[in-house]
């Protein structure tokens, strides 16, 4: 084999496959929304990701319809993809789906808790506690993410759980108002410490409530700032 068939050979080991880099694409673009790096109804250009990714073409575009069937992203033909701007009242629908989808969740969780499930909780919540007061916003994304889904598979039925992600998700387009204030940052910190404190004392009725106020905020706060956007 010559030098250069042994060069490629170990590029292709080394090189990242296709699908991991359209996943990276949808995680950094994700991110970049949620952190208000970019704004409902801005153009998504495919050679700007082509570029800061350092890929092929048809790889952004993997990325692009997976980020448009997460709900972040639409696409327009002859136009291209944007990040997608929510009307009222699909903010109002999806935001009616993901209460109705984390009570059920709620009443799925088992009460007494295992104090491994308690002390997952407990310690993600003091690490999302410490980004907070680091105000490293790109961790208390990742973190109350991981706290969510923690709380939620705890339900046992996978298909519930992974749905309840699914609706949190799509909401990503809507939140990044909430995450870069600070009361919003405050309120949740504390609503985490209170949804802990309900399971502790098995207190499914207040973990309920509690779990539907914390939907609230970020959806009004949209609503408020944008009340007729289209």
């Amino acid at each position: 084999m010559s030098r250069s068939s042994v060069q490629d050979a170990d590029d292709l080991e080394t090189r990242p496959s296709a699908a991991s880099v359209a996943e990276e694409i949808v995680g950094s673009v994700e991110e970049d929304i949620v952190l208000g790096r970019l704004h409902p109804k801005e153009r998504l250009v495919e050679e700007d990701l082509i570029e800061r990714f350092d890929c092929k073409r048809h790889v952004v575009r993997q990325a692009l319809f997976q980020l448009e069937d997460i709900g972040l992203v639409e696409r327009i033909r002859n136009r291209g993809a944007f990040v997608k701007a929510y009307t009222p009242e699909e903010v109002e629908h999806l935001y009616a789906m993901r209460e109705i989808l984390e009570l059920a969740g709620v009443d799925a969780l088992p009460l007494p808790a295992p104090s491994s499930w308690l002390d997952e909780l407990s310690e993600l919540h003091q690490r999302y506690s410490a980004a907070v007061d680091a105000q490293d916003l790109r961790r208390v994304f990742h973190l109350n993410i991981a706290f969510h889904r923690a709380l939620f598979a705890a339900t046992g039925n996978p298909y519930l759980a992974d749905t309840i992600n699914e609706f949190a998700q799509k909401a990503h387009g809507i939140r990044f108002i909430a995450i870069a204030d600070s009361d919003s940052l405050s309120r949740a910190r504390h609503e985490h410490q209170a949804m802990i404190d309900a399971i502790r004392r098995q207190d499914r009725d207040a973990l309920r409530e509690l779990c539907r106020q914390h939907l609230l905020p970020s959806k009004n706060r949209y609503l408020q700032l944008h009340p007729t956007r289209r």
